[in-house]
């Protein structure tokens, strides 16, 4: 069995056409034919039925995922190998959230580059359980995340060891109207209108960090909630448009409030310190 059967099968998959996969494998209408046969003959069973347009055979369906997956993995291989001719240096793989890996990862980078010099790393990026579980699963060297409750509860310390990295602070922000104010002010608790609030759904870490603050504070704030999302940055568009308030990571904000795009509101005792961690398996 030849590769180039595998791609002139599923170019006919795509195509449907053997005249037209035959041109688009720069070959004749009849050889393209003859190699289609050839790997019928070789996996044993009927792979298409030879009709306008052509159409997959229940054996060709299933050889088509099985042709797909070992054209990808071969030609990755390939890849990889290429890439890696000569000697190489081990990669370090860093799983880490997809806002960490914009606002905190290049500068804590760069940083060890001058200590150390450069080294190739890897960087995979994802939600809070799935980047502790690449950890856990050996597909990642190293675990950088916001340190919450929630990570704390998912990794165990018997069998990772940590670092603190860095602090980081949950701002309370909102957009700033025409005259450069805060378009909102956050309402105490007993106040008839509350506050439109930008939330972080379950799967961010941060949203547990947040309402253990929120909740342990003297004096409550009322807050409705007006939108939810899985992502920092999506929850960031939504306050430079004005929609509510969002409690957002200093370093995610940072260049708004400096160009008062963003304000930030609250007494300093809404603000909420937390750690950014480093995480490895012990040994």
């Amino acid at each position: 069995m030849h590769l180039i059967w595998l791609e002139d099968f599923i170019e006919l998959a795509r195509t449907r056409s053997f005249s037209r996969a035959a041109e688009n494998r720069f070959v004749t209408h009849p050889a393209f034919g003859r190699r289609i046969k050839a790997l019928e003959q070789w996996v044993g069973a009927e792979l298409v039925v030879r009709t306008h347009p052509v159409s997959l055979t229940a054996a060709g369906q299933l050889f088509l995922d099985a042709a797909t997956h070992s054209t990808d993995v071969l030609y990755a291989a390939r890849a990889q190998l290429q890439d890696g001719s000569g000697p190489t240096e081990k990669t370090l793989r860093v799983a880490t959230g997809r806002t960490l890996a914009r606002t905190f990862f290049p500068d804590w980078y760069e940083n060890i580059n001058q200590r150390f010099g450069p080294f190739p790393v890897s960087v995979s990026t994802g939600g809070a359980q799935d980047v502790i579980l690449r950890l856990g699963a050996g597909d990642a060297d190293l675990l950088v995340i916001y340190s919450s409750p929630t990570t704390r509860l998912l990794i165990d310390p018997m069998r990772y060891e940590s670092l603190t990295l860095a602090r980081e602070i949950l701002l309370p922000v909102v957009a700033a109207d025409a005259k450069g104010r805060p378009r909102f002010k956050l309402a105490p608790a007993n106040a008839a209108t509350p506050t439109p609030w930008l939330g972080f759904s379950q799967s961010l870490t941060l949203r547990g960090v947040l309402a253990k603050h929120l909740a342990g504070l003297p004096k409550k704030v009322s807050l409705r909630m007006v939108y939810e999302a899985d992502s920092y940055e999506s929850i960031h568009e939504m306050a430079r448009r004005g929609v509510g308030v969002a409690w957002l990571p200093q370093r995610l904000v940072q260049e708004d409030v400096n160009e008062r795009r963003l304000l930030v509101i609250g007494e300093p005792e809404m603000r909420v310190n937390f750690d950014i961690s480093l995480y490895r398996v012990r040994g």
